[in-house]
């Protein structure tokens, strides 16, 4: 019966000592997987990508809305106030993409706390298990058994050893568990700040349809000939073979235009700065605003020249974006063609003046007409949902041009 009671001790200590061992091999961190690393990074990158879209659209919108209050003519004003909506739109667009981003930053920061909380826990509650060993049995039983005073006091001096080292991890696991905790609260702010975001993007996009619906009807009663503009446009779209064709007998067209234009007739009213529905190079430069930019907010996949899985080569750039996204002029001009072309989906194409031209393609929803005269920012249509990528061209003179060298 005393071996037993002795055997009985020993396996307490036993149990106790592994305990301890554990709680002191107990990893500080554990090691998270490559995928969630390369998850985080991407989303870190995507972050600070749409944080400076959306403070450059912003401005750019500042900057459009004080051209418009500061222009005399009033359909000018109208078209500058129209494009400062739409480079707010993708503000608003940017922001999005951006508390997103911080969503699933968190949301992967969370997984990976989990992951080293659940490492700490396991060595902790193993030592704990222990620990309660020793409370199933009086303690004045043990001093009945042969040799258990000195194995008490052996087993204190073990936990008296151990028991600074117990406490700073015990310390590190209520650091890690507050840390879930904090961020469990990020997330839902940031999910919070999600809906906020989206409701202001609803908002301005019905700002902006309204604003269109306007312009409309102005538009049908200043304008009579603007629909056989349009059917003359389609008449070409039809007749082309292919792209390239169309553009051709476009800035042909619009070749012809620019040396009507520059014909003697009256003199220009003090304060225009368009020539030919484009803006002079003196005023794009007071404006602040870029030669170019791109029509849509995203991640540029595809350049000039570069060559496609279907073998063949760019003439421009591809912009992977978001469903819906708004699709913007990406400089000021007149649009020469609006509609749908072969596999194209629904385009536009912007004669600039001056032998420029841009083409935009893949749009899933159009806002221009042809005839219109649109400032840069300039809302001309919307992407695709199942295709959410818009690909821009830059001609001169008929010859594609590098956007990237024109871009800030």
């Amino acid at each position: 019966m005393m071996m037993h009671r002795r055997l009985a001790l020993l396996s307490v200590m036993t149990a106790l000592t592994l305990g301890l061992t554990a709680g002191l091999a107990m990893p500080a961190l554990t090691r998270p997987a490559d995928v969630l690393v390369d998850q985080v990074s991407a989303e870190r990158a995507a972050l600070a990508q749409a944080q400076r879209q959306a403070s450059e659209s912003e401005a750019r919108a500042a900057r459009m809305t004080v051209q418009a209050e500061q222009a005399k003519d009033a359909a000018e004003r109208e078209r500058l106030a129209l494009a400062a909506l739409g480079l707010r739109i993708q503000s608003a667009e940017a922001d999005l993409a951006a508390v997103r981003s911080q969503v699933a930053i968190l949301a992967a920061l969370e997984r990976r706390q989990a992951a080293r909380l659940a490492a700490q826990q396991r060595p902790v509650a193993e030592l704990v298990a222990s620990l309660q060993l020793l409370t199933r049995r009086p303690p004045i039983s043990l001093f009945a058994q042969p040799g258990a005073a000195r194995d008490l006091v052996h087993m204190r001096a073990m936990i008296e050893t151990v028991l600074p080292e117990i406490r700073r991890k015990t310390a590190g696991l209520r650091a890690e568990i507050a840390r879930s905790r904090q961020l469990k609260v990020a997330r839902q702010r940031a999910l919070a700040s999600l809906a906020t975001v989206q409701t202001r993007l609803a908002e301005r996009r019905t700002a902006l349809a309204r604003s269109e619906a306007q312009q409309r009807i102005r538009a049908t009663t200043l304008a009579s000939n603007a629909g056989l503009e349009g059917d003359r446009a389609m008449a070409l779209g039809d007749e082309a073979r292919d792209i390239r064709d169309l553009l051709g007998q476009l800035e042909d067209a619009g070749d012809i235009r620019d040396r009507l234009v520059r014909l003697a007739g009256p003199v220009p009213r003090p304060g225009t700065v368009r020539d030919n529905g484009t803006a002079t190079s003196a005023a794009v430069a007071a404006s602040g605003n870029p030669a170019y930019r791109l029509p849509v907010l995203g991640t540029v996949v595809s350049g000039l020249g570069e060559v496609s899985t279907e073998g063949t080569r760019s003439r421009g750039l591809t912009i992977q974006t978001a469903p819906g996204a708004q699709v913007v002029a990406p400089a000021a001009g007149r649009i020469a063609y609006a509609g749908e072309f072969r596999s194209y989906g629904r385009i536009i194409i912007i004669d600039h003046g001056g032998g420029w031209t841009s083409l935009i393609t893949n749009m899933i929803a159009l806002s221009g007409r042809v005839g219109e005269r649109v400032e840069q920012g300039a809302p001309i249509g919307r992407a695709g949902v199942n295709r959410p990528s818009i690909t821009v061209e830059l001609r001169r003179a008929g010859q594609p041009v590098d956007i990237a060298t024109l871009v800030s």
